[in-house]
């Protein structure tokens, strides 16, 4: 399977007016959103599962991963990342009073790659044909 990119141009916003660089850089060419049934029953051709079993399970670790989330855990799947969760305040403070649990919310969930996916991601890409 090939992934197809194209070369899109972008300006460096970081540095000042009179420094910054322009660049061409790729982007890849995305085909498809797979949803969990389509991936599930993708996953389970040619296996003894079914696609149900292989979508209940992963409903269920999803629910148990937020669990985990919210009890203040790192969560690592060896072999493909590692979830964390990233905490914003509501306003700047420069004393610890001035911040209090209320203030606090959910930034993002942070999710890192694990280093042995990386290195079995081993893809093929190809600039697009011109259309």
């Amino acid at each position: 399977m090939t992934i197809f990119y194209r070369l899109d141009e972008q300006t460096d916003n970081l540095n000042p007016e009179e420094a910054r660089k322009r660049g061409l850089y790729p982007r890849v060419i995305r085909k498809e959103t797979v949803g969990l049934r389509t991936l599930c029953v993708r996953a389970a051709t040619g296996t003894t599962f079914n696609a149900f079993e292989l979508e209940a399970g992963v409903q269920l670790a999803v629910k148990q991963l937020i669990e985990e989330l919210a009890d203040g855990n790192h969560v690592c799947i060896e072999g493909f990342g590692t979830f964390s969760l990233s905490a914003k305040a509501s306003r700047p403070a420069m004393e610890q009073h001035d911040i209090r649990a209320e203030s606090i919310s959910l930034k993002r969930i942070v999710f890192k790659t694990s280093k042995i996916l990386l290195k079995r991601a081993v893809f093929r890409f190809q600039r697009k044909p011109a259309d």
